[in-house]
């Protein structure tokens, strides 16, 4: 291998980064889990939260849609299914929804 290709190859291994993303470490995103309480237009829908990073959100109801993948594969969410998701920490309000859980509910 001459000099140019050997040259080549350690800058281009600079550049490379790891883009794998972790939103734990992402401080402007916070997960939680609630219940679907109602579904409206637009794939969106009124959850109820049961669990969230944010205590005081416990209880809260918030207007969520689908997140992408959900939306591409046209994954159907109804009333009663539990789900996890995701809120921005500038309008607490309004999230998306990351999976929708298999498990029947106890009720």
């Amino acid at each position: 291998m001459g000099k140019v290709q050997a040259h080549k190859r350690a800058e281009k291994a600079k550049r490379q980064v790891n883009f794998q993303l972790d939103k734990q470490k992402n401080p402007d995103m916070f997960d939680f889990e609630g219940v679907v309480d109602d579904c409206l237009p637009n794939t969106s829908f009124r959850l109820t939260v049961t669990s969230c990073d944010l205590e005081p959100l416990v209880g809260k109801q918030l207007l969520a849609t689908l997140a992408g993948k959900m939306r591409l594969y046209r994954i159907r969410v109804m009333p009663g299914d539990k789900v996890k998701g995701y809120l921005s920490k500038y309008d607490l309000t309004k999230a998306k929804i990351t999976y929708r859980s298999t498990k029947p509910s106890s009720q």
